[in-house]
């Protein structure tokens, strides 16, 4: 009985296949069958798409080696002129070291001598210098947008802040009297002048960014780099080793015991960067500029200046007097210090030179590339020709409409080509593509908003308008964290209305309400713009005010209450007596608590307060 499945044309085509596969050489025949219909069609094809086939095969190898090559001689110049400028950035960050060095000879005399006009017209000339010096440091690194050098701006930015926080501690000091600077002046003077100190290791840590960023994008450029980021780091170290003479042939007195551990220590950190000059300038850098500046070096700073140090120290250690005055010892110590400065100079002038030649030679290659590929793209050309009409054209105006889709230009306009080809079909997807992406753009700002607004209510109370407690919570550490970084003292200060629940009960919520919102109104009033203030629940307030000691915070609490005095109007006519009890706790500078300890300090202060009667300022002790 036979089974209907296998018909006879099944049968006999399976039978076929089975002879061709067992066959030894089927998958030869395959193949050559295929080749032949290969030739076949190329012996079809006219001679005019057969030679435009094979001419733009050709040319377009061609021109991909030689895009390819432009493209990597291009790269080429691109890195070359980056190196360049990082390297041009890092000399820019090095004389701003250099200028906010030479800051600190002028400020001394003005915080340990008696003022005098003279003075502050030197001080005044060496700070123009270092902000002009900060100006084009900062000008030229903003206007980079190499993320990777970018990295350097931030720190730039807070060297400049540190030394303005010098230049208002300077002078406050400065503006002291006579007699109370007295008490004060060494103590005051080496704050001033360690903060001074931290501005130059800020810009240093830039220099160090911005030399690794040109090293990175420029390895060649490695050894003058280096070599002049130590002679910046040897200037900074020899001006500190100065400055450590300042303060004590100022008061005409023995080295202290700041002096003494200080004094060896930068004189070792001098003879390990001398060290690493000579190793890196003179053995890598082949160069008789560098050897000369490397000469005069050791010829005036190692061979006059340290031995002069030398013979102060020992007066200095032994109780001698010195025999000069700071201003004397500064003019004759500062002027040697200028060789290194001039070595420093001399690696960069090198350096710059090296990177000249290497983008020059990179502009080079790159125009005779650009030359022959010219030379082949005009033969290109009249190939192209009929491409262009049929093709390129279509195809470069959608390619144009998608790029305008890509930058977020929604409702361009492509126009219309009534082809009922692959170009007609393209056109169709892009204009689907555009309403699809018009779509989703209206979605996305319709979620935007949404979360925008969702933000907002989140970190904000609705009464008053002020931050909630989940707003301050969030926000304050960063502050607590900064006031550490800085060594600046910061406040914390909590108070609530008085009597609040029997205003409640006696007037209604409304009214409670609305004096919510008028003790909110007079604290934003009274408060600083960088102080955070949030409604922390109920009738209780918390203020977080940094960079203020006990005095200032409680000259700002108290300010604070009595503001908080003014009572009420209300619509009706009333007048609504108010006051609030405070508690202030405040953290010194250079000491480190979580906001719950200073929040259960100034709790348990506006706790006291309240025990002793409301209305004041309570400081935790």
């Amino acid at each position: 009985m036979c089974n209907r499945n296998h018909t006879p044309s099944k049968i006999k085509i399976e039978r076929r296949f089975r002879i061709c596969r067992e066959s030894p050489g089927w998958w030869r025949n395959k193949r050559n069958s295929s080749a032949a219909a290969a030739l076949t069609i190329l012996g079809t094809m006219r001679l005019s798409r057969l030679f435009l086939c094979t001419t733009v095969l050709l040319l377009g190898l061609v021109s991909l080696m030689l895009v390819r090559t432009m493209w990597t001689d291009w790269l080429d110049v691109r890195r070359a002129e980056a190196g360049l400028e990082a390297m041009e950035l890092a000399y820019a960050a090095m004389q701003v070291a250099e200028h906010a060095s030479a800051e600190r000879g002028p400020a001394i005399p003005v915080l340990n001598d008696p003022p005098s006009d003279a003075l502050r017209k030197r001080l005044t000339q060496f700070q123009l210098a270092t902000d002009a010096a900060f100006d084009v440091a900062l000008t030229r690194l903003r206007r980079r947008e190499e993320a990777e050098l970018l990295t350097a701006l931030p720190v730039l930015e807070r060297a400049r802040t540190q030394m303005q926080a010098a230049r208002q501690e300077l002078e406050r000091v400065a503006a002291l009297p006579q007699a109370e600077r007295a008490a004060v002046d060494k103590r005051s003077t080496r704050q001033v002048i360690d903060q001074m100190f931290e501005v130059v290791d800020t810009v240093l840590e830039a220099v160090t960014l911005l030399s690794a960023s040109a090293e990175r994008i420029h390895p060649s450029l490695s050894l003058p780099l280096v070599g002049a980021r130590y002679a910046a780091e040897l200037r900074e170290h020899a001006g500190r080793l100065g400055s450590q003479f300042t303060a004590p042939l100022a008061s005409g007195s023995p080295l202290g015991p700041q002096e003494r551990d200080g004094i060896p220590r930068l004189l070792g950190r001098i003879e390990q960067l001398k060290a690493l000059l000579d190793v890196k300038a003179r053995t890598s850098l082949s160069d008789p500029r560098i050897d000369a500046a490397l000469q005069a070096q050791q010829q005036h700073y190692f061979g006059q200046s340290l031995p002069f140090v030398a013979e102060i120290t020992a007066r200095g250690l032994a109780g001698q007097p010195y025999g000069m005055s700071s201003a004397q010892f500064i003019s004759r110590y500062v002027p040697e210090m200028r060789s290194i400065v001039e070595l420093r100079d001399t690696l960069h002038e090198v350096g710059r030179e090296q990177a000249w030649g290497e983008v020059a030679a990179a502009w080079q290659r790159l125009r005779f590339n650009a030359l022959i590929g010219c030379c082949i793209l005009v033969l290109q050309v009249g190939v192209f020709i009929t491409l262009r009409r049929r093709v390129l054209a279509p195809l470069l105006l959608i390619t144009k409409h998608m790029m305008e889709l890509m930058r977020g230009r929604l409702n361009q306009q492509l126009p219309a080509v009534q082809r009922s080809d692959e170009i007609g079909e393209l056109q169709a997807a892009v204009l689907a593509l555009q309403a699809s992406l018009q779509r989703t753009q209206e979605l996305e700002a319709e979620r935007e908003t949404l979360i925008s607004e969702l933000r907002l209510l989140s970190h904000r109370d609705h009464l008053t308008g002020l931050m909630n407690r989940r707003a301050f919570d969030d926000q304050a550490p960063a502050q607590l964290a900064q006031a550490e970084r800085h060594r600046w003292p910061l406040a914390l200060l909590l108070f609530d209305l008085d009597h609040f629940k029997r205003i409640n009960d006696q007037h209604g919520h409304e009214t409670g309400d609305q004096l919510l919102q008028h003790a909110a109104q007079l604290a934003q009033a009274q408060l600083r713009r960088g102080d955070l203030l949030a409604r922390y629940g109920g009738e209780e307030f918390i203020a977080l005010l940094p960079g203020c000691d006990d005095q200032a915070a409680l000259v700002l609490a108290e300010r604070l209450r009595q503001a908080m005095q003014q009572p009420l109007h209300r619509p009706d006519g009333s007048i609504l007596n108010l006051s609030a009890s405070f508690g202030l706790v405040v953290q010194p500078a250079g000491l480190q608590s979580s906001l719950p300890e200073l929040f259960s300090r100034a709790d348990a202060a506006l706790y006291e307060a309240k025990a002793k009667g409301r209305n004041r300022v309570q400081l935790a002790l």
